[in-house]
């Protein structure tokens, strides 16, 4: 795998609150410089990327994010009102709080409904759906989650925000926590649990914290991750150089 075919599978964004037109343009001109496949923003900044963006790379409009508690209707014209203003994919986070609840009925009737409006606006639309693997916390729940994401007809199934955060306080035996890093349960254990679990029936983006480029590159080779999301990307590929890639 050489420099170019690599960063065809990163997705970098620009999602902090206080974020600026210029970093939105900075970050846009980083996607055209670096090859990158996508630029993951909030709807409001699509209109804007797509002046540098063009037709050159990918948008990405994150839709409930970064917690997941819109209703399903708010969820709908977001991914809509993102795809109208010239977006190309959709990251959605799932109703985390009515899958810990057990509801399947609303989470999988949300995302098809998210998926459904999405690919009937614009045909190819690639939609991701966030699981956010640090409230799973169980095997069987990540199976389950990422079941849902795949009977959905979504295109991906991704684990995280880099934004989780809860407490519950029921006192449940079967929630250990009492709050959720932001991106534990996201490392190279959850993305092979991820890749055996799928087994190939949907893409997968890692969007947790790698320590490093090559492990970004064990996920792709080995792992058959299809997109990464880290903002670290472009410090690692400056710090390796092109020799780095003659062996790759």
């Amino acid at each position: 795998m050489n420099r170019e075919e690599f960063c065809a599978r990163i997705d970098y964004s620009i999602l902090w609150q206080n974020r600026t037109r210029d970093s939105i343009e900075k970050r846009s001109r980083e996607v055209l410089d670096y090859g990158f496949a996508c630029l993951c923003c909030y709807p409001t900044d699509v209109a804007f990327a797509k002046k540098v963006i063009g037709d050159k790379a990918r948008i990405s409009g994150v839709i409930g994010f970064p917690f997941g508690f819109e209703t399903t209707e708010t969820k709908v014209h977001e991914a809509l009102a993102a795809i109208d203003q010239g977006a190309d994919e959709i990251d959605m986070v799932m109703n985390i709080a009515r899958f810990k609840d057990g509801d399947d009925d609303y989470v999988l009737d949300e995302l098809k409904q998210v998926v459904q409006a999405a690919k009937n606006r614009k045909k190819d639309c690639m939609v991701k759906v966030i699981i956010e693997t640090p409230h799973l916390k169980s095997r069987k729940e990540l199976e389950k989650a990422c079941g849902l994401v795949i009977e959905s007809g979504a295109d991906f199934v991704k684990n995280a925000t880099g934004f989780a955060a809860g407490y519950d306080g029921t006192g449940k035996a079967d929630y250990q926590d009492n709050s959720a890093e932001t991106y534990e349960n996201t490392g190279i254990d959850n993305v092979k649990a991820m890749s055996e679990i799928v087994d190939g029936r949907i893409n997968i983006k890692s969007s947790g914290a790698p320590q490093n480029l090559k492990e970004c590159l064990y996920y792709v080779k080995e792992l058959g991750v299809s997109r990464i999301g880290n903002d670290n990307i472009i410090e690692w590929l400056d710090e390796a150089g092109e020799n780095f890639w003659k062996t790759k």
